[in-house]
């Protein structure tokens, strides 16, 4: 059967678990899809707007912001701000042992715009390499569904960062969590932590670490569980992604950061702006699955309207970079396919 391409988004019938409708011509995603109205992200809007009111100042924080220094994670500080002056937020971007300097420069001239703490979580270099060198190798650390979310690296380096931002909020008292998430990434504006799903994620995540191989007793890239057991009951954090209820349009927020003075980096990523290993990450996933690690995010933002169907194609189709690849793989230590 020759391959079927959804007219709606961009996910096809060659990608694993993928079916399209010979009738509707649509994936089984954009046939069950239901968008937010506008009148929904406004009352989402005002929800988050009135709980951020009502809880600012509670905290050493009132939000601590996971700041990547690439494009989305940027502009969606700024536009925090801009929106909740009131708002007393730390920044914290993690150095993965991947993260281009110029990442590095934009996170920090962002924070200096909006006027923000900055704090760089850094982690010892070798035990990063090992741990997504095992993530590159392994095939069952994470379920099916995540395979389509993003690829086992990113995973790997995205629950590392959600466990330790909360636990930077839990330290801070701070009561919000927020990421730059877009429709295709999060479209759940608003998730109200309790201690027994924060106990229950960090659990999953050391099973995960540990099917890919990896036994982090210091518990370097896992919440610890001294801090778990200081949980006030009454005052976990909520994780926001206010970003999928905001306009979104990649070419319009480039031009609104380089205006305030953040640089383009010059990564050829069509995925990423902040992290060298995305591109051999990408490739390894695809290598492994035959799933484009980025193929759910682009369908979620064409199928929302965020992104035009011709765009999300021509962003998925692009050519990975050799030379990305070739230089994570050196750092990995490890043979290229």
């Amino acid at each position: 059967m020759s391959k079927l391409t959804c007219k709606k988004c961009i996910l096809d019938s060659d990608i694993p678990g993928i079916t399209i409708n010979e009738e509707s011509g649509l994936c089984q995603f954009c046939e069950s899809y239901k968008p937010i109205s506008p009148d929904e992200k406004k009352e989402y809007l005002e929800i988050i707007g009135k709980m951020l009111e009502e809880n600012s100042g509670k905290g050493e924080y009132d939000v601590i912001f996971a700041l990547s220094g690439g494009k989305d994670s940027s502009y969606g500080l700024y536009k925090l701000k801009k929106e909740y002056p009131f708002l007393n937020i730390l920044a914290i971007q993690f150095d993965n042992a991947f993260i281009s300097e110029a990442a590095v420069a934009n996170a920090k001239k962002m924070c200096e715009i909006v006027g923000c703490d900055f704090f760089k979580l850094t982690m010892k270099e070798e035990a990063l390499c090992d741990t997504f060198r095992k993530a590159a190798g392994s095939t069952n650390a994470y379920s099916k569904f995540a395979r389509y979310r993003a690829s086992d690296i990113c995973n790997t380096c995205i629950s590392i960062i959600k466990q330790k931002l909360i636990e930077q909020a839990i330290i801070h008292k701070a009561p919000f969590i927020v990421f730059a998430f877009t429709s295709g990434q999060a479209p759940n504006p608003i998730i109200d932590l309790k201690p027994s799903f924060i106990k229950w994620s960090r659990d999953l995540f050391e099973k995960q670490l540990q099917n890919i191989g990896v036994e982090d007793r210091d518990e370097s890239f896992l919440l610890k569980n001294e801090i778990i057991k200081s949980i006030d009951k009454d005052a976990t954090p909520v994780i926001l992604h206010p970003m999928c209820l905001w306009d979104y349009n990649e070419e319009k927020i480039v031009e609104k950061l380089i205006d305030l003075g953040w640089m383009p980096p010059k990564i050829n990523d069509s995925n990423s702006t902040n992290c060298l290993l995305n591109a051999f990450a990408c490739q390894n996933h695809i290598n492994k699955y035959d799933i484009h690690p980025y193929a759910f995010d682009i369908a979620g933002l064409v199928r929302s309207g965020d992104m035009t169907r011709e765009e999300g194609l021509e962003k998925l189709h692009k050519e990975l970079s050799e030379p990305l690849i070739e230089m994570a793989a050196k750092k990995l230590e490890m043979d290229l396919e």
